[in-house]
């Protein structure tokens, strides 16, 4: 097919990548800004786990540009070569956009509830409505669609392996997220939680 065809060149994929990693990322730092500016404060909590997960989310999108951008270090990274083919490549497209539309629903119907983290000292709304109606944690559900794109897009044994320690990562800050939020919304949550999963089916 036609599409295939322009979708599988280099150049192409490197494009889309960027664009979409400036899209998302300008999404997110909007958020913070505009949220922070109406706080009065920062919506950055300072504990471990959101700072481990960003970094470790930053190395991986430095893993696949570096991939995209230099053919010697995407050889040394292993690359996956059954992953490179034309419906793989379109999977990977659809779930870039996918990721957009996710993240950007979290961070409007989030409202002010959004933040970066835990803040304890900050009493937050629980949202249940919306797109959190279908999984509690959206904006985490996007980063995984994201790596799934990055894992058939980038195709090689570093970004699989980044990506699964980035997973792991924010599933023990969403885990320690849980108990903040029962403790704040006691029963409230908990009825939520038995009714929404974590991430989609489960």
């Amino acid at each position: 097919f036609f599409i295939f065809e322009v979708v599988n060149t280099c150049l192409t994929i490197k494009i889309i990548i960027i664009s979409h990693l400036f899209l998302f990322e300008s999404m997110f730092f909007i958020k913070n800004i505009v949220l922070s500016k109406k706080l009065k404060g920062s919506v950055r909590g300072k504990n471990k786990e959101a700072s481990i997960s960003i970094l470790l989310f930053t190395v991986t999108i430095i893993i696949a540009i570096a991939s995209l951008l230099s053919d010697y270090l995407n050889k040394l990274f292993i690359p996956i070569p059954v992953l490179s083919n034309d419906y793989i490549i379109f999977i990977g497209i659809i779930l870039l956009c996918l990721n957009l539309i996710i993240s950007l629903l979290a961070l409007i119907q989030m409202r002010d509830s959004w933040r970066v983290g835990i803040k304890e000292d900050d009493k937050t709304e629980l949202i249940k409505s919306g797109i959190f109606r279908i999984t509690r944690n959206p904006y985490f559900l996007s980063y995984i669609v994201l790596f799934l794109a990055y894992i058939l897009l980038v195709a090689n044994v570093l970004i699989i392996i980044s990506s699964l320690i980035s997973f792991i990562s924010i599933h023990k800050m969403i885990m320690k997220e849980e108990k903040y939020l029962q403790a704040l919304h006691g029963g409230k949550y908990l009825d939520y939680k038995k009714n929404v999963p974590r991430y989609l089916f489960i």
